[in-house]
């Protein structure tokens, strides 16, 4: 997948690095993909949690609530990885 267009932010949490490319449509998240070398189980959690932020709007709390609430309702277990990981690697890139 080519990232062209996407804004790309880095956050080493305890579990791994996160990578995230998002691409961003005024104020909202159009678009957001991640990689890195951390774990989540169940493993398709971390596309749920890409569903999730499309459209939402790219501040930290917006972010982490949609975040928060995958982990919760998907019963995510990522050692070392926490939802405000995310957060921070996402808000790195929106604010690139």
């Amino acid at each position: 997948m080519s990232y062209e267009g996407y804004k790309e932010g880095r956050h080493k949490s305890k579990g791994g690095l996160i990578r995230s490319f998002v691409k961003l449509e005024g104020n909202q998240i159009e678009d957001i993909a991640f990689s890195g070398d951390f774990f989540l189980f169940p493993e398709t959690a971390i596309e749920q949690i890409a569903q999730s932020l499309k459209g939402a709007n790219a501040t930290s709390d917006s972010v982490l609530f949609a975040v928060r609430s995958v982990y919760e309702s998907e019963g995510i277990t990522a050692p070392g990885t926490a939802p405000e990981d995310f957060t921070t690697s996402i808000m790195q890139a929106v604010e690139s």
